[in-house]
């Protein structure tokens, strides 16, 4: 985003600095012919240097204002930018504290149940400490004399490390006189306060041996008198961290504060001499603030740059204006070639567009109001990022889509694919031949193509109001029209060359017309092309097998489902080489249903008022955060959704984490009903098949060596929602979860 901004500041820096000295040029020559003999130097004239003082005054006026208004946009920017990661850091700790918040409960109310038993503290104490993510420690401090046998004191503690020495989670008492645990802050304020309190930073030289905070909760009787504490221990070491979300600028540094100011990430040391922009948060659930600090030369640096480059624009223009004004016969000439080439530049620089990264469409149905469309579509990468490309929009009843397949894989592939999705949606906002958007592309990406890398590419313009299609391929698969009665049959294309291979190639274009409830499905050879342990290819002969046993009564939704899971199948536990992208679109004119993302619509509102939702996420841990963004989006009551968002979180982890077998890619989906007064959520995957409500419900009552290990995160989900149900169909596990409000 930061890159983008400069470079869109810069181009409209440059061009208001040239073009009011190119118009005030031409104005002040055509005067000065008017008013001084035309066989005279100008120079001599006296209106010659009021006029270049003029000029002169306004330039440096122009840039002034030009550099403070680019200063507020710069400083604006990087404010937006520091408040999204700190609220992004902020989640992330609350998630951590909310987690281990319920671990310290759980803790109390298992220590409440067995207080009889010493020895079954040590083993509360080791289950959380393996069951509660980021906690290196745990325990539960007695009071005075409670165990007799014991002593004075009693604090059974178990935790990862032992003074620095990772040793394996080991259950012990630590309570001495040496470690008279009574006299610490923690332990005062659990006995005192009656709900979770998070003590100053300190080291824990008789537990794990480091810089920790912790979170205490008071542990009583039958008779509700408090008799011990139950501790919960994070590293500061965890906490710091976070850095690697918050260097959203080179050399920027971050901190985190206690309520009382103490340092739990210390700020480093900053340079004598240079000024610092701050950027702070309040972190609610634990009382800390946290900052970004950014040094002022890193955020200007940019504006800096860009001022240099103004200022010699400006100076080049003075001595245009005075060259002019010396040779106002030439001069004239020499303007209005001048102008020219600046209305060239204006016309480049309003068809220039930002280059990124762009994330493609992953939430379906994508458009309100249009009844006749159903689109799903569906990436999987060979690698983290990917050469794949596959995009739509609807401009004036016409629906403007593309697939297409940049050569080689990773990173490299991933930039030309952003640059062809740009182009795409540039250039198909303003033409809507496929064959000319194809030559524009392709001149642009030739242009650019200095690696050497093509994109075969097919591009396609439906009418929905008469199902005609135009379209151009470029050296692409041809896309598969499944009928409504009909075998599935490939497009007739004619194959023209990739893009970005000849910059001056002559695209042809075709027509067809697609039939109501008909399904065009388009894919990359990565479908085809996959391989089983054997290196056999999945092939296209097993492709239209499979549409044909589907038929067009599918859903494009469930028809690319059902697809992926045929390649899995036959995939079995191979690698995936190559990139794998199906889009399918079914036009279904006379349809009246229609959805929105945040909104279901027939007529503005269905008859039940129910919002349809959904997500498409990749078994993969690291896209857990974006589930949290998601069930924001849901407009729920503010006071569950933190709840909906741990079970959901706790499903999803489980399906990623073992759903799928090691290395195999897969996907998880979310669909989520919203009514009046309650909310669906339909968990779905194709992997494994696993019933999570058939576990046993966890029996808190039972001590650590008679209960089973497992059961608490579906205890967690059961207690959050007021419904859950599974159903395996086909090769499908889906679950059912209802919570009403």
């Amino acid at each position: 985003m930061g890159v983008s901004f400069f470079m869109s500041l810069q181009f409209q820096i440059l061009f208001v600095s040239l073009h009011p000295i190119t118009k005030l040029s031409l104005i002040l020559s055509l005067d000065m012919k008017n008013k001084t003999d035309k066989n005279s130097p100008i120079f001599r004239s006296r209106g010659g240097l009021w006029i270049l003082i003029c000029a002169a005054l306004v330039l440096e006026g122009t840039a002034c204002v030009q550099y403070f208004y680019s200063r507020a946009g710069i400083k604006n920017e990087a404010e937006r930018r520091a408040a999204s990661e700190l609220r992004r850091a902020e989640l992330e700790i609350n998630v951590i504290t909310a987690q281990v918040e319920m671990a310290v409960k759980t803790m109390a109310i298992l220590a409440q149940r067995d207080l009889q038993s010493p020895d079954s503290m040590m083993n509360i104490t080791k289950l959380m400490v393996e069951r509660t993510p980021n906690m290196v420690g745990a325990a539960i401090a007695f009071k005075e004399n409670f165990y007799p046998k014991y002593g004075k004191w009693f604090e059974a503690y178990s935790s990862e490390m032992t003074h620095g020495v990772k040793t394996g989670i080991v259950p012990r008492q630590i309570g001495s006189s040496r470690h008279n645990y009574f006299e610490s802050e923690w332990f005062e304020a659990g006995m005192t306060v009656d709900t979770c309190w998070w003590c100053e930073p300190y080291l824990d030289e008789e537990g794990a041996g480091e810089m920790l905070v912790s979170c205490s909760y008071p542990v009583k009787n039958y008779k509700g008198e408090v008799v011990a504490v139950a501790l919960a221990d994070i590293s500061l070491k965890h906490l710091q961290r976070l850095s690697e979300y918050l260097q959203i600028y080179p050399n920027s540094y971050y901190s985190i504060t206690s309520g009382n100011g103490t340092a739990i990430v210390p700020t480093p040391d900053t340079i004598p001499g240079l000024k610092y922009h701050i950027f702070n948060e309040f972190i609610d659930a634990t009382g800390w603030s946290m900052s970004i600090i950014i040094p002022d030369d890193v955020i200007y640096a940019d504006l800096k740059r860009i001022g240099l480059i103004v200022t010699i624009m400006m100076i080049l223009g003075l001595a245009l204006l005075i060259f002019i004004m010396y040779r106002s016969a030439k001069g004239l000439l020499s303007l209005i070639s001048v102008s020219n080439r600046q209305e060239r530049l204006e016309s480049e620089l309003d068809i220039a567009k930002k280059i990124q990264m762009a994330m493609l469409p992953t939430r379906f149905p994508p458009f309100p109001g249009y009844e006749d469309l159903h689109i799903f579509g569906t990436v999987i990468p060979a690698k983290q990022v990917g050469g794949d490309i596959y995009d739509f929009h609807v401009n004036n009843r016409k629906l403007y889509f593309c697939i297409g397949d940049v050569s080689g894989k990773g990173v490299p592939a991933a930039l030309v694919m952003a640059v062809t999705r740009s182009l795409f949606r540039t250039i198909s906002q303003q033409e809507d031949s496929p064959e000319i958007m194809m030559k524009d592309m392709n001149k642009s990406l030739a242009e650019l193509n200095r690696l050497n890398m093509f994109v075969t590419f097919f591009l396609g313009v439906l009418d929905l109001d008469n199902g005609k299609m135009k379209y151009c391929n470029a050296g692409h698969n041809a896309p598969i029209v499944i009928g409504d009665n009909s075998a599935p049959q490939a497009l007739n294309i004619t194959a023209n060359l990739p893009l970005g291979v000849l910059d001056d190639f002559n695209f042809i274009g075709q027509e067809t017309v697609i039939n109501p409830n008909d399904t065009l499905f388009l894919y990359t050879d990565g479908l085809t092309e996959a391989e089983n342990e054997l290196k056999q290819l999945f092939g296209e002969a097993a492709m239209m097998h499979n549409l044909q046993i589907t038929g067009s009564k599918l859903t494009p939704n469930q028809l690319l489902e059902q697809m992926q899971n045929a390649v899995n199948t036959f995939v079995g536990n191979a690698e995936q080489s190559d990139d794998l992208t199906m889009f399918a679109i079914k036009y279904m004119p006379g349809d009246n249903t229609s959805y929105d993302n945040t909104v279901n619509i027939k007529n503005n509102t269905l008859p039940d008022h129910t919002q349809y939702f959904s997500i498409v996420m990749r078994n993969d841990i690291e896209q857990i955060p974006t589930l949290a963004e998601w069930i924001d989006s849901l407009q729920l009551p503010e006071s569950m959704v933190m709840s909906i968002n741990l079970a959901l979180e706790e499903i999803v982890s489980n399906v990623m984490l073992y759903a799928y077998p090691k290395d195999k890619s897969g996907q998880v989906l979310i669909n989520a009903e919203k009514r009046e007064h309650s909310i669906t959520f339909i968990v779905s995957d194709s992997g494994i098949a696993f019933d999570p409500t058939q576990h046993a419900p966890a029996d808190i009552t039972l001590s650590a060596e008679e209960r089973q290990i497992g059961g608490l995160g579906i205890h967690l989900v059961r207690q959050i929602m007021d419904k859950i149900e599974y159903q395996r169909k086909g090769k499908k596990n889906i679950l059912t979860m209802v919570k009403e409000y």
